[in-house]
């Protein structure tokens, strides 16, 4: 099921781990409003810190860059944080699965609204300790499958777990928040440049190299939350990844007064072509495996550790049990004669008494003759 690789990816740094900033300016794909409930999707997981990722296999979780300093990221790309199962509505007393391990591209640049700058490659990886259960087959998409995803408009999906809207600020609730999805349309680099031509928005601001989904007020848009969602398109029981939610513009929706409005041109999210992170996605699969082959390995360990330990408690107990049945027969043994000792120093005896010519004999334990009479 894992695809072909392109170089130009590489493990997180600490040098790309120091950041941390939200983005502003470009709307922060950060909850789906007006989207559908997606309660018990097989791939949207909620992320520790308000944020939404894509199961992509049992261990590997697909996520925007912009949000691992919600994490907790150690500057060796360790990290304490961790996600839910994916769909969970109410998480309150959800297992928590830890998260070891986060990549990200070395060609990341996170968005700068001063100087006009757009994030470019906003997409990452975490790794959990353990397997999640994954209930549906992903692959990522060819750009030849993009490409005619866009043309045949085939229906875009993303789920996330971001604000439903803007009025849920003043009491987010994440813990029991259930996941939404909103759908779209998947648009080529080149729709995408003329999208903003069309519509005059910021074209500079944009990368010829992006792909794009729209949306509109009836399909959903995103809010505070979404980044790191995965956008997809499913096609006979196979969920084809496209792209990472984590920027985007033309929208004001999310407001914390409820409102909620978009350009003429409809929300337009952006991204990368995940063909650009194969490598990157490869790496992550090296260490799960590395992660679970040592696991395996200590697995062994503990199983013939407990193995030998039982071996030798058992062997202990064996001579144990042995001494206590050979004491438990001396012990018998010794009662046994001390029995014996016993009833033969209570045996009674027979002596035959005399005198003159009187005969009587006397039946006792310890018999004696009577007075006058002497023992024959």
């Amino acid at each position: 099921m894992r695809k072909r690789l392109i170089k130009g990816s590489i493990l997180l740094t600490s040098s790309i781990l120091i950041f941390g900033q939200i983005l502003s300016g470009a709307l922060p794909a950060n909850s789906v409003e007006l989207g559908q409930d997606a309660t018990g999707d097989p791939n949207a997981v909620h992320i520790q810190g308000n944020t939404s990722g894509f199961l992509f296999s049992e261990r590997i979780i697909l996520t925007a860059a912009h949000v691992l300093n919600q994490l907790r990221i150690q500057p060796n790309g360790d990290t304490d944080g961790f996600v839910f199962a994916p769909g969970l509505a109410d998480k309150s007393n959800a297992k928590r699965y830890k998260i070891i391990k986060a990549f990200i591209p070395k060609t990341f640049i996170n968005s700068d609204p001063s100087k006009n700058i757009q994030a470019f490659d906003d997409f990452a990886i975490v790794v959990i300790a353990e397997d999640m259960p994954l209930k549906a087959k992903v692959e990522i998409a060819t750009d030849d499958q993009m490409r005619r995803f866009a043309k045949d408009k085939s229906k875009v999906v993303m789920i996330g777990y971001g604000l439903q809207s803007g009025s849920q600020r003043n009491n987010p609730q994440d813990i029991i928040r259930a996941p939404h999805k909103m759908t779209g349309y998947l648009y080529t680099p080149e729709m995408m440049v003329e999208h903003h031509h069309q519509y005059k928005l910021r074209p500079s601001s944009w990368k010829t190299t992006d792909w794009g989904v729209n949306s509109d007020q009836k399909t959903g848009s995103i809010c505070s939350g979404d980044s790191g969602s995965g956008y997809f398109v499913e096609e006979n029981s196979v969920r084809y990844y496209v792209g990472t939610a984590g920027n985007g513009g033309e929208s004001s929706n999310c407001k914390a007064d409820g409102t909620f409005s978009l350009t003429t041109g409809g929300f337009m999210a952006n991204f990368s072509s995940p063909n650009k992170f194969l490598d990157l996605i490869k790496s992550a699969e090296i260490f799960v495996e590395e992660q679970k082959k040592a696991q395996l390995v200590k697995a062994e360990e503990a199983r013939l550790a407990a193995e030998l330990k039982a071996k030798q408690e058992a062997e202990a107990k064996a001579v144990a049990d042995k001494l206590a049945a050979d004491k438990l027969a001396a012990d018998k043994l010794a009662a046994e004669k001390l029995a014996a000792t016993k009833v033969a120093a209570l045996k009674k005896t027979t002596i035959t008494c005399i005198k003159g010519k009187l005969v009587k004999k006397v039946t006792a334990v310890k018999p004696l003759c009577p007075a006058g009479y002497k023992k024959k």
